[in-house]
C-alpha cells in the first residue's frame, strides 16, 4: 500500500518551476531519502505532502485524502531545520503539551507522550527548561518532537540533524531508524549518515531522475578532513573543499564510505547529472579515469 503518492504534481513560485511534473509512490512503512542538488525541490515536496503548498496541477494524496485535506493532516507530521514552531518563552514540554492538546489528545495523555519522546530523544533532563536556552541542536530534536506528538502515521524531516553534535546526531540517527516499518519516513537530506538510513534513495532536480534511462553521474561537494576515500578520487576545489564524482550505481558505496568519517567529512551539495546519449562515453571515460585515480 502506498502511504503518499504524488500524482503528476508540478509547482511553480511565480516563474521559477520548483517541481515539474512529479510522479512517485511512497510505500507505508519505507524510509524514503530525497537527494539532489540545492534548490531541487526537495524541501517543496515535502511542503506539499504536509500540504502547507497547493499544487499548480495534480496532486498529493496520504492514504487516499488530498493532503489538503484535514484526514491526511492528522496522519502527517512535518518537520523543517529552520522551523520556529514552537513557543520560546515555555518548556519544552508545555510546548508538546500544547500541540498535543491541538490534535485532541487529553492534557493527560499529551503530558505522558511529551515526556516520553523528550526521553527517547535525550531531552529528558531539560524538558522544564525554558525553548529559549536550548541550543540549536535542542531546537531541531524538539521539533522533531513535535511532529511526533500526535503519533502520525507519516513523517516527513528536513535536514533532521542539521546543527546538531556527534553525539546528539547519532541519538537521533538510531531514533529514526527505530521508526522503519512502524512509520513511513520521507527525508530530504545531503548528510551521509541520514542518507545511509534510506530504503530508498530518490534523486530528484525538478523531477524524478533516478527513472531516467539515461546513464546518471552523481558529483558530491564535500568540506572537511576526507582522509582515505579508496577507490573514489576527491579532488580538491580549495578552501577545504573537494568534488567527488561517481556513477549513480556507486552512491550508496560513496555514502557509506563518507558515513564512516563519523562527521568529519560534511556533504555540501549533491547534483544529478543525466547525461545526454551524445556525451555518455566521454563521461562515463571521466568517470572511469576517476574510479583509477586518474584526472
Amino acid at each position: 500500500m502506498s502511504a503518499v503518492v504524488f500524482n503528476h504534481v508540478t509547482k511553480r513560485f511565480g516563474r521559477v518551476v520548483a517541481v515539474e511534473d512529479v510522479y512517485l509512490e511512497i510505500p507505508e512503512g519505507r524510509i524514503v531519502v530525497l537527494v539532489g542538488p540545492n534548490g531541487a525541490g526537495k524541501t517543496t515536496l515535502l511542503r506539499l505532502a504536509a500540504g502547507v503548498l497547493i499544487p499548480d496541477s495534480g496532486y498529493v494524496s496520504v492514504y487516499g485524502y488530498r493532503s489538503t485535506d484535514p484526514r491526511a493532516k492528522r496522519r502527517v507530521g512535518f518537520m523543517t531545520p529552520m522551523d520556529r514552531g514552537v513557543y520560546w518563552r515555555i518548556s519544552a514540554v508545555d510546548n508538546l503539551v500544547f500541540f498535543g492538546a491541538l490534535y485532541g489528545l487529553s492534557l493527560r495523555e499529551a503530558r505522558a507522550r511529551a515526556i516520553e519522546l523528550l526521553r527517547d530523544l535525550g531531552l529528558g533532563e531539560r524538558a522544564n527548561d525554558w525553548v529559549a536556552t536550548y541550543s540549536t541542536g535542542m531546537m531541531r530534536r524538539l521539533e522533531i518532537a513535535r511532529a511526533l506528538m500526535h503519533n502520525p502515521d507519516v513523517l516527513l524531516l528536513d535536514e533532521p540533524t542539521s546543527g546538531i553534535d556527534v553525539d546528539a546526531k547519532h541519538g537521533v540517527l538510531n531514533f529514526i531508524r527505530s521508526l522503519r516499518g512502524k512509520k513511513t519516513i520521507v527525508l530530504a537530506s545531503h548528510d551521509p549518515q541520514e542518507i545511509e538510513l534510506a530504503d530508498t534513495v530518490i534523486y530528484i532536480n525538478k523531477r524524478i531522475l533516478n527513472e531516467a534511462p539515461a546513464l546518471k553521474i552523481v558529483k558530491v561537494l564535500i568540506r572537511g578532513d576526507v582522509g582515505n576515500l579508496d577507490g573514489f578520487n576527491a579532488e580538491s576545489i580549495g578552501q577545504g573543499e573537494y568534488v567527488v564524482v561517481t556513477s549513480i550505481d556507486r552512491f550508496n558505496e560513496l555514502i557509506s564510505r563518507l558515513a564512516m568519517l563519523n562527521g568529519r567529512v560534511r556533504v555540501v551539495d549533491i547534483d544529478v547529472e543525466v547525461a545526454t546519449a551524445e556525451g555518455n562515453a566521454r563521461r562515463m571515460e571521466r568517470v572511469m579515469r576517476r574510479r583509477e585515480g586518474w584526472a
